[in-house]
């Protein structure tokens, strides 16, 4: 291997670090397929883009004063596993299950599960490494690898590389703009409404990593989409109403009771081609939605909802606040301190969303396989924060959560998940 070198820990990876008093920083991915994918080839086309991403092969290092990331040794067989099992479900449930400590040689793992002429791919990865939208990037193109190397051709392997700073954010705006960009100082992480938490049951040492999954059929979710673009507004926007009001709900809160749920947004909006010549990183904030009641009906509820988002939208600096205020701390200050000044300034989201959008049939499909389903599911939360993770794939609408709970906190979600269908059989009555 050739030698060792430490790279520098950018913004978001500091950030992502301070995260883990709140999760345990890990993102997870799991697809079902008709068919046997190739484990050798698999690991060919791993090793390729792990090489391309150093990152994916270092250690984080933290100090007093400025953390680093620094290239490890490491085998293909650290980061692949296969398994021939009876129940690929419940295998891979227990992968997904699993932390990456954050000083690992390796900071991704990919398992396949075979049963009989079926596989499971689950893939867990550290957030301090990428977000959403670039673990989307990474399994799609681990898949079109995996297929060039079957048909064996190396010319159409790839694998993006790059800078992994924050500062590429700024990259579409020019002159007055940049400045003011730089200059949004503003601290939005503070919540202005009482706190409402979403009901757990009492943390316990027992309390264990769970993923809890919902999904909605092609036509209860094509239902949704036409009623959406009926009504005008996006299908995230639908969520957030669905989710907003499912709360109010589950929460027994009074319908005049503000409620503030933190959407998350891609950054990659404001970087020269969406990202793709930079490397494996961070680009995700987040909003907040606040309504200021829940409203008679679900269509009072979009209102309320899109009343909020609106406001967003209309913001060519969407996203960006508080951005040169992090930054700041995390270059005047070592790292304790900075960590230390940002928590008095910053609330984590209690409750959050995070819609990650289409993972892209057309592209999960490892040649002689038939992919089936699947989805992203953010990182595993700690009581009493909730995130609700929203992916697409094969008409499907999966909304998921990874939390830290015991067997209680499974009815709970699955009470939840239950409001959440009536809740959007209920916005599919719209008429537009």
């Amino acid at each position: 291997m050739k030698q060792r070198h430490k790279m520098k820990a950018e913004m978001w990876d500091r950030m992502q670090f301070l995260f883990r008093n709140y999760y345990d920083r890990m993102v997870h991915l799991k697809l079902r397929y008709d068919g046997k994918i190739d484990i050798e080839l698999l690991k060919s086309a791993v090793l390729f883009m792990v090489e391309k991403a150093p990152v994916l092969h270092s250690s984080f290092n933290t100090t007093v004063t400025k953390p680093y990331w620094q290239e490890e040794k490491y085998d293909v067989n650290d980061i692949v596993s296969f398994s021939r099992v009876d129940d690929a479900e419940k295998a891979s449930n227990e992968f997904l299950s699993g932390v990456i400590p954050y000083d690992n040689n390796v900071q991704i793992k990919v398992a396949v599960f075979e049963q009989g002429e079926k596989s499971v791919l689950a893939i867990l990865v550290n957030h301090m490494c990428m977000d959403g939208g670039d673990f989307k990037y990474f399994i799609s193109t681990l898949v079109s690898n995996y297929n060039a190397l079957k048909r064996n051709d190396y010319s159409a392997l790839k694998m993006k590389s790059g800078s992994r700073s924050h500062e590429q954010v700024y990259s579409k705006f020019t002159d007055s703009d940049l400045k003011r960009a730089r200059g949004l100082y503003k601290n939005v992480g503070k919540n202005k409404d009482a706190k409402i938490e979403f009901p757990w049951s009492e943390s316990s040492d027992k309390d264990v990593n769970r993923i809890a999954v919902r999904e909605i059929d092609e036509n209860r979710f094509a239902k949704m989409r036409a009623v959406a673009k009926k009504l005008g507004i996006t299908v995230n926007d639908a969520v957030m109403a669905i989710t907003c009001r499912t709360l109010y709900e589950l929460c027994d809160l009074k319908n005049d009771t503000p409620l503030t749920v933190a959407c998350a947004i891609d950054l990659r909006r404001h970087i020269v081609e969406g990202g793709a010549e930079g490397g494996l990183t961070n680009h995700t904030a987040w909003l907040a939605c606040r309504t200021m009641e829940k409203g008679a009906t679900m269509r009072d509820t979009v209102v309320n909802v899109i009343r909020s988002m609106n406001g967003y939208k209309r913001d060519k600096f969407i996203g960006l606040y508080s951005l040169p205020l992090l930054n700041l701390a995390y270059t005047i200050l070592a790292q304790d301190m900075a960590e230390f000044a940002i928590k008095q300034g910053y609330d984590n989201p209690l409750l959050a969303v995070s819609n990650m959008g289409m993972l892209g049939d057309d592209k999960l499909a490892f040649s002689g396989t038939r992919l089936r389903g699947g989805y992203i599911s953010g990182a595993t939360k700690y009581k009493p924060y909730f995130l609700m993770s929203v992916t697409t794939l094969c008409g499907k609408l999966s909304f998921s959560t990874s939390f830290r709970g015991s067997d209680k906190d499974v009815e709970i979600v699955n009470k939840y998940f239950d409001m959440v269908e009536k809740n959007l059989d209920l916005f599919n009555q719209i008429d537009g």
